[in-house]
């Protein structure tokens, strides 16, 4: 019997990853830069600390320095930001299924990569913050995903046994941070950016389909 499932949040809970992509590879057209969009592909799942930029532009001549670039593109990433509307991102199976878990009794929390403020103001946007028993970021630990750190802390805050619980998660490096904190691992299929989600032990298209797989 499952008792506490442990959820990503870009890409499970929100479509940010397709949000975040548009953007930079908006950017990129525009000012005519030669990346290709697969290159941003390699950010998906990643945290501050892996310097994921790094691997973006390596080996492309941006014309200008790497830090240069990379402050134009971030300005222009955050002045998107401001005019989105994140209520349109949440994926429509995440509050009927939080809503289930809630009413059986399953403990539920967030783990993301992503900054505090940012998992807030995605949650409430999209209606499912109260949902949530634990919010917890990347940014808390020494290393982030995909070290295990952020799962071992969510098991140890809720007291459950690892059979006891489920991740579920969309990158590379949250499959590999759950199956290193020995968690079973649920991915949610990704059609869009090639993911490699060999790792996972059980795969959904829906966050409802969970219902059938709780006990």
């Amino acid at each position: 019997m499952i008792e506490a499932v442990f959820f990503d949040l870009d890409g499970v809970l929100i479509d940010s990853e397709t949000m975040h992509q548009s953007i930079m590879q908006e950017f990129v057209r525009d000012n005519g830069y030669p990346i290709p969009k697969e290159r941003f592909y390699r950010l998906i799942g990643s945290h501050k600390s892996m310097n994921p930029f790094d691997s973006v532009v390596e080996g492309i001549d941006l014309g200008e320095p790497k830090d240069v670039f990379l402050k134009k593109l971030q300005s222009h990433r955050q002045k998107r930001l401001k005019e989105y509307d994140y209520s349109t991102i949440g994926f429509k199976d995440a509050k009927p299924t939080l809503k289930y878990l809630k009413e059986v009794g399953i403990k539920t929390a967030v783990a993301s990569s992503s900054n505090i403020d940012y998992i807030n103001r995605m949650l409430r946007a999209n209606d499912i913050a109260d949902y949530f028993d634990l919010k917890v970021s990347c940014d808390e630990f020494a290393h982030s995903k995909p070290h295990p750190d952020i799962y071992l802390y969510c098991l140890e805050y809720f007291g459950i046994d690892r059979d006891k619980c489920l991740v579920v998660e969309d990158s590379k490096f949250g499959i590999e941070a759950a199956k290193r904190a020995q968690l079973k691992v649920i991915a949610k299929r990704d059609h869009k950016f090639g993911i490699d989600q060999s790792e996972a032990d059980l795969f959904i298209d829906d966050l409802i389909e969970l219902k059938g797989l709780l006990r």
